[in-house]
């Protein structure tokens, strides 16, 4: 249901372009968040006596770098199986049609 043939209107590509938008914001949000934490951060206090809250957005940081790549890497082969007729997520192709909800 994701084909073109379905959804004829930019609107479906335009939000898989903005997921992609908000995803690399959020990637270069936390790296810059980790680097502010670990190079500008007092020197007398190390890792372990930061405060809760601190701690708390260098594991949300950690958790989107790991996570933001899969989900553009899973909206990439959407848009190809849209545009490039290729066949990640078409039965009728040897794709698996659980793939996407496996990516995530």
């Amino acid at each position: 249901l994701s084909g073109i043939e379905y959804h004829k209107t930019p609107a479906v590509d335009m939000g898989i372009f903005s997921l992609h938008t908000a995803g690399a914001g959020s990637l270069f949000s936390s790296i810059n968040f980790i680097t502010t934490l670990l190079c500008v951060r007092m020197k007398k206090y190390r890792l372990d006596r930061l405060y809760i809250f601190c701690w708390s957005m260098l594991i949300t940081a950690a958790l989107l770098l790991a996570s933001v790549p899969v989900l553009a890497g899973a909206l990439t082969m959407l848009l190809m199986d849209r545009h490039m007729n290729t066949t990640f997520f078409d039965p009728l192709g040897g794709g698996d049609p659980v793939l996407f909800m496996h990516l995530f």
